[in-house]
């Protein structure tokens, strides 16, 4: 089957992983992901074999799923974000087509990308592949793959989300749309499945890891001996939407650490599971305007698992796992 291509756009080995108004800000690109609360996982048709897929928001961004506004959105698959579970395979000459309903507009210009990710946020698989719109069907993006992907060791373990910004509008009012997911000469993946993205009537409040300012290695998942700080700090990135820039701060209490906007309440991180006890880092003014906030993870004598949970008020969450041993 010939296929015919428009607007496309070719990506050779991706340092790094992001679009967006931070890209700018500090020359470096940058990629994450918060997950949304009320998120829909993917429904898989009969017989399919594409890997169930949820989407979720893109977190540099608070309107990527808002009603009116470009999609812009992760795609992750069913694969755990922790760096030892191997992700997924894709070999090459494969295509993935991503088919959106007619509720979606397709717009001249704008902008169409995509990263491959390896799970955590600023974790870009390196890979050859080309993001264009079917010429046939504007509606649907199609990402070709020149050379193949693989997973190897905990830095690479393969392909587990598609990062997939568009020049597609989302529908004018909110609600849940299925969007189909088509792998094509994809091997054991190829099928065809359906994820639903949840489109609001307004952008939403975003946090997710942040993980530029220590080489983009995961700060998820660390393996913390028991007593001790995690050897990275938990950053955590905020974006919020239609209103300037604010200062964003950390403030801790006994139960849980505020996250201030100019000094006002909007969320908050709260830890459950074995104890562990953060500590607030002030990061200066530049990063605050940001958004950028940090915590120090100090575990106690318990071994098992700890969970920080950053979480906005009316908006998105982010869970980080740390191994207590």
């Amino acid at each position: 089957m010939l296929i015919k291509f428009c607007s496309t756009r070719r990506t050779t080995a991706a340092p790094s992983d992001g679009f967006g108004a931070i890209h700018r800000l500090l020359s470096k690109a940058l990629f994450g992901v918060a997950v949304a609360s009320g998120m829909i996982i993917a429904v898989p048709l009969a017989r399919a074999e594409a890997p169930s897929t949820t989407v979720t928001y893109q977190p540099m961004v608070s309107t990527g799923l808002a009603a009116q506004h470009p999609f812009e959105a992760w795609f992750v698959f069913d694969k755990s974000s922790d760096p030892t579970v191997p992700g997924y395979s894709i070999p090459a000459g494969a295509t993935i087509r991503f088919t959106f309903p007619e509720a979606f507009t397709p717009k001249s210009g704008g902008s169409l990308d995509a990263v491959m990710l390896k799970g955590w946020a600023q974790g870009a698989l390196p890979a050859k592949f080309s993001t264009a719109l079917d010429e046939k069907v504007p509606r649907t993006v199609v990402i070709h793959f020149s050379e193949g992907t693989a997973f190897g060791p905990t830095e690479r373990p393969g392909l587990k989300a598609i990062h997939l910004r568009t020049n597609v509008i989302n529908p004018s009012k909110s609600g849940d749309y299925p969007i189909t997911i088509q792998f094509v000469d994809a091997g054991p993946l190829s099928g065809k499945i359906k994820a639903t993205a949840s489109i609001t009537a307004k952008p939403q409040p975003n946090v997710a890891a942040y993980n530029q300012l220590h080489q983009s290695k995961d700060e998820n998942w660390q393996h913390v001996k028991a007593g001790e700080e995690a050897l990275l700090p938990l950053d955590f990135l905020i974006t919020l939407p239609d209103i300037p820039r604010s200062t964003i701060s950390l403030k801790a209490s006994e139960s849980a650490v505020s996250i201030l906007s100019d000094g006002k309440p909007i969320g908050s991180i709260k830890t459950e599971g074995v104890p562990v006890a953060l500590t607030p880092e002030a990061l200066g003014p530049g990063f605050s305007r940001l958004g950028i906030i940090r915590v120090h993870a100090k575990v106690g004598k318990t071994t098992g698992m700890a969970k920080i949970i950053a979480r906005l008020d009316e908006g998105t969450s982010y869970l980080i796992n740390l191994i207590v041993e």
